[in-house]
C-alpha cells in the first residue's frame, strides 16, 4: 500500500440549526444533492463550516441540510445560472437567519 492510499467511511456529521438571530459561515465543498430524510426530502450541500454560534471547534467538513427556500434556490441556481458554479466553488457565504426563521444566503 503506497502511503497516497486514503480510505474514509461513514458521512460527514449535519450541520446544526442555525439558531435564530444568528449567522453561520461556510465554503461549498462539492455539487449539492437531495436526500431523503425522516422529514422528507432536503437539499444537502456539503461545506466546509468556518464559524457557528453552536461549535467550538471550527474550521470542519460537514453537510448542510435543509428544506428553506434559500437552499432550494442555491440548488436551482447551480445547474442553471450561469457562471454560478464558479462562484459555489470558491467564494465563502454567510448564512443568516432572522427572529423570523427566514434564512438569507450572502456572498461574502
Amino acid at each position: 500500500m503506497s502511503g497516497k492510499d486514503k480510505f474514509s467511511f461513514g458521512s460527514n456529521p449535519k450541520m446544526r440549526e442555525v439558531p435564530p438571530g444568528t449567522e453561520a459561515k461556510f465554503q461549498f465543498n462539492g455539487k449539492p444533492s437531495i436526500v431523503e430524510t425522516e422529514w422528507g426530502e432536503k437539499f444537502s450541500f456539503p461545506i466546509i463550516l468556518i464559524s457557528h454560534d453552536s461549535y467550538d471547534t471550527l474550521p470542519f467538513d460537514c453537510n448542510w441540510e435543509s428544506k428553506s427556500l434559500v437552499a432550494k434556490e442555491v440548488f436551482q441556481a447551480y445547474d442553471e445560472k450561469k457562471g454560478f458554479k464558479e462562484v459555489y466553488d470558491t467564494a465563502k457565504w454567510q448564512l443568516t437567519r432572522f427572529d423570523t426563521g427566514a434564512y438569507f444566503l450572502d456572498q461574502l
